[in-house]
């Protein structure tokens, strides 16, 4: 059982004996025994701007995503310092307890976003479609690209690239599904990181 009181006390140590730019870093020991609950206590005691790296499964995604869409990665990491690379805010914390998503892909500013929540998904037929894929995902019966997506997005925010890289489904197959669904007035499509704004929030 993890002592919470104790992690976070760490924590302001190592920060306190840092210069101002430290970055903390959870093991994966830590990560898997706390909860979210857990990991906002630790923001409200430590600052939710305190840097952070990105733990060994996140690294290992954006490696991936520098190999296949270096595009993409390029957007995001390219101007870090390579001491700096991969570090986000401590407000993130919560999305890395995630065993699927993690840091959201949702401010690129040279490329398209691809970053959809629940409220994205619109139209008088998604209760019905999204009824319809969870009797059939129940059945362990098989589901289009298109049907996953809006499951995936009905339960919390998801990129296409974490999508993509999870399902280990080609990344043309997932651009398709979502024009599909666009085309088909299910799913709104906002790609400029200014209008993703609102609808990336943190619960702590």
């Amino acid at each position: 059982m993890m002592d919470l009181s104790a992690l976070i006390q760490s924590i302001k140590e190592q920060v306190a004996d840092a210069d101002l730019r430290s970055v903390i870093t959870f093991d994966r020991e830590i990560l898997s025994s706390i909860s979210k609950d857990d990991a906002k206590e630790i923001i409200a005691h430590v600052g939710s701007t305190q840097l952070m790296r990105l733990p060994e499964k996140e690294i290992t995604f954006f490696e991936w995503l520098k190999e296949f869409h270096p595009i993409v990665w390029d957007d995001l990491w390219s101007n870090d310092e390579d001491e700096y690379r991969y570090t986000v805010g401590l407000e993130f914390l919560p999305l890395m307890l995630d065993p699927v998503r993690g840091f959201p892909i949702c401010d690129l500013l040279t490329h398209e976003n691809y970053y959809f929540v629940p409220d994205h998904l619109i139209g008088d037929e998604i209760p019905f479609y999204l009824d319809a894929v969870k009797e059939r995902f129940i059945k362990q019966e098989s589901v289009t690209v298109a049907q996953l997506l809006v499951l995936e997005i009905s339960m919390a925010p998801i990129d296409a690239w974490r999508f993509s890289y999870h399902h280990r489904i080609e990344m043309d197959r997932v651009l398709k599904a979502i024009n599909d669904l666009k085309e088909e007035g299910m799913l709104l499509h906002l790609q400029k990181a200014e209008d993703l704004a609102e609808f990336v929030t943190f619960d702590y």
